[in-house]
């Protein structure tokens, strides 16, 4: 009698195959393909999703600084000192860059737009340079287990059991 078991997805790139044979011998099989590439293109995925996250959350504060601005929202708030002390730091380096036009209250400032914007172009090249370091086109690890065993014969009882074990990369 023999049982296939179908294909196990594991992960997206690890495929576990298990043929199971039972006839007066016994024989099994296991063959494990493992995608190293996809592991650490997961691994870098992951990386990537992190640093958007921050940055993310970065271009929000800024943007809510430069909308309290816009709108000459009172600087004693509490709300606006947290808004303007958190983001403070990030804007500092573009402060003497340009000239930030006022009208009344209203404050236009520029600087923080573009801090917005270099420090997405910063974290979109990170992240391209991540993609490129890690992704191998193939890199795969196929494993194939087999293991027979006979039955006991004669007077012993003792029968054989060979395992054989083959491993390839791509």
């Amino acid at each position: 009698m023999t049982e296939n078991r179908p294909t196990n997805e594991v992960s997206v790139d690890r495929r576990e195959e298990t043929v199971v044979t039972q006839q007066p011998g016994y024989a099994s099989s296991e063959q494990v393909t493992r995608d190293v590439a996809a592991e650490r293109r997961q691994g870098a995925f992951q990386v990537n999703q992190i640093i958007w996250t921050i940055v993310g959350i970065l271009e929000i504060l800024l943007g809510l600084r430069f909308v309290l601005k816009l709108i000459a929202a009172n600087a004693e708030s509490g709300f606006a000192v947290f808004i303007y002390g958190i983001t403070k730091p990030f804007v500092a380096p573009f402060e003497a860059l340009v000239g930030t036009p006022t009208a009344g209250a209203t404050v236009f400032e520029a600087t923080t737009l573009i801090a917005m914007a270099v420090y997405a172009l910063f974290t979109w090249m990170l992240v391209r340079v991540i993609q490129v370091a890690t992704n191998r086109p193939s890199a795969r690890t196929v494993t194939r287990s087999v293991r027979e065993q006979t039955p006991g014969s004669g007077v012993s009882g003792t029968g054989t059991d060979r395992t054989t074990n083959t491993t390839s990369r791509n």
